[in-house]
């Protein structure tokens, strides 16, 4: 009932305005509404432009990565073997030591996943491949000593500490 009298009043007193209020009052309201639909639309249009804006850049990404991916390419690593061997370290130093027929000396786990390594072998080129070998298998070298002894047979002595990589 409140409402039907507000209604009715505003009706009312918009009927004793003179025609000239009339019009104005009326682009008045026109504006307003607009301005408020306005209003209510102005963050979608904005999250609209950002989001097109971030899709454009995003395209410009991938093309760029696209046209990169040669290069990639031949950045990748020299392992023959890209799966890393399962099992523990230990056994996958001594398989590759065997495998390069070099002398382990000496094998001590300093810590977990740590190990530290004494080797002997007549080639430098086979000490440098293990190194190279073990680290295909996710082990990383953090310390590589490599000494020659005279003897009557040269041979090389190494001094590795090797780290498991998870």
């Amino acid at each position: 009932m409140k409402d039907l009298n507000l209604v009715s009043g505003m009706r009312s007193w918009f009927a004793q305005r003179e025609p000239r209020e009339r019009v104005i009052l009326s682009a008045g309201a026109l504006f307003v509404f607009i301005a408020l639909i306005y209003l209510a639309l102005l963050p979608s249009i904005e999250r609209s432009a950002e989001l097109q804006q971030r899709h454009q850049i995003l395209q410009a990404d991938l093309q760029w990565l696209s046209e990169q991916s040669a290069s990639v390419s031949r950045l990748s690593n020299s392992c023959v073997d890209k799966t890393i061997k399962a099992g523990a370290a230990s056994d996958i130093i001594n398989r590759l030591v065997r495998r390069n027929q070099i002398k382990l000396s000496k094998i001590t786990e300093q810590a977990q996943g740590k190990y530290a390594l004494n080797l002997e072998s007549a080639n430098a080129n086979r000490l440098l491949q293990l190194a190279h070998q073990l680290a295909c298998q996710g082990l990383t070298t953090n310390v590589l000593d490599l000494s020659r002894s005279e003897s009557a047979e040269t041979t090389y002595a190494v001094r590795m500490e090797v780290q498991y990589v998870k």
